[in-house]
């Protein structure tokens, strides 16, 4: 027996879905900021343009949306894009109080540039699975995706509760 029992015992976490994803994605986010900080741009910055090169012309609401950030943090992504050159914001014709990002022939550059070594850290965290994994594997994280955007029911159990089980 070891001299620290404690380590021993397996973390109960380690156990359920979500603490996996979230490692796989506090990792894969460390990971890919370190990949791209040689483009000096952040993995949101990078997400700002990818989305802009498949949909240009968003507002910072999707964009947040699409990218899965904050909208306060991608505000201030989307102005540092606009002063490296990478991105324009312009209003809207038809409503001008909605202001549109645009990529801009410098964002595409750097998209282009920086694409093939995103694809390639994408690639490394696949190794090893087949293509019929992967796309079990997509089919399955969708489904749980859509799982999470479903209404539940609030969980109420009171400390009391807890106290007593």
């Amino acid at each position: 027996m070891s001299e620290n029992v404690e380590n021993d015992i397996p973390y109960a976490q380690e156990s359920h879905v979500s603490t996996q994803i979230r490692a796989i994605y506090v990792r894969n986010f460390s990971c890919m900021k370190e990949t791209l900080r040689q483009f000096n741009i952040t993995p949101v910055q990078w997400r700002v343009l990818s989305n802009l090169q498949e949909f240009d012309g968003q507002n910072v609401n999707a964009l947040a949306e699409r990218s899965y950030a904050n909208r306060a943090n991608l505000s201030r992504d989307v102005a540092l894009l606009e002063k490296m050159g990478l991105v324009e914001r312009h209003r809207e014709d038809r409503d001008q109080r909605n202001v549109l990002v645009f990529l801009t022939k410098a964002g595409q550059k750097k998209f282009d540039q920086v694409k093939p070594a995103v694809i390639e850290e994408m690639d490394f965290e696949l190794e090893g699975f087949s293509k019929a994994e992967i796309e079990t594997l997509m089919g399955l994280l969708v489904r749980m995706k859509l799982n999470s955007h479903r209404p539940h029911p609030p969980v109420i159990h009171t400390l009391k509760e807890t106290m007593h089980a």
